[in-house]
């Protein structure tokens, strides 16, 4: 990478990608180098409520989300242990900040790259743009460790895997946050 990062923000399913992403991380930077956030859907956020509680929980029910690779419901044992050991946050998010992600990277800032992402990869940077956003960004940003020396590494799992889905999200604003 050339840069070392002081945050990361991976989505988590059953949470073996954040899992496994994780681990590497933090034999590469240790823990204490590294301010890690785990982010997933709020209709499907097992890692989430296995965060608050100290172990697995499984979720149930609909799971209805635009954020489908993530809409799991159940952790991965061996992922678990690692995020339980390692993670620094977790935060359950709802559609709409996945689908700003979707809009700020399919729509760069000055000599940035255009990105197509879908929903779930596109889940962490929502975070960071919500948060930017938000009117309380500052105690937000407290909250996660943020500052202006901050290095932040996000991935994106996904490309466009639903053209139409996908067109309504970044080009007509579906899944918007209601001013």
């Amino acid at each position: 990478m050339g840069v070392t990062p002081t945050h990361v923000l991976l989505q988590a399913g059953v949470g073996a990608m954040a899992g496994g992403v994780l681990g590497y991380l933090v034999d590469v930077y240790s823990p204490q180098n590294l301010h890690s956030i785990i982010v997933e859907p709020d209709k499907a956020d097992c890692i989430y409520r296995s965060g608050v509680k100290g172990d697995i929980v499984n979720v149930g029910g609909d799971m209805a989300t635009i954020m489908a690779g993530l809409a799991c419901g159940e952790p991965n044992p061996l992922g678990w242990e690692i995020l339980r050991n390692c993670a620094t946050q977790f935060i359950s998010c709802q559609d709409s900040v996945a689908a700003l992600g979707m809009r700020v990277l399919g729509n760069p800032y000055g000599n940035d790259p255009r990105i197509i992402s879908g929903e779930s990869g596109a889940v962490g940077l929502g975070v960071l743009a919500a948060v930017h956003y938000h009117p309380q960004r500052q105690s937000l940003m407290e909250k996660l460790a943020l500052n202006k020396d901050a290095v932040v590494l996000v991935i994106s799992t996904e490309g466009d895997t639903d053209v139409k889905h996908y067109r309504e999200v970044v080009w007509e604003g579906k899944h918007a946050v209601a001013p």
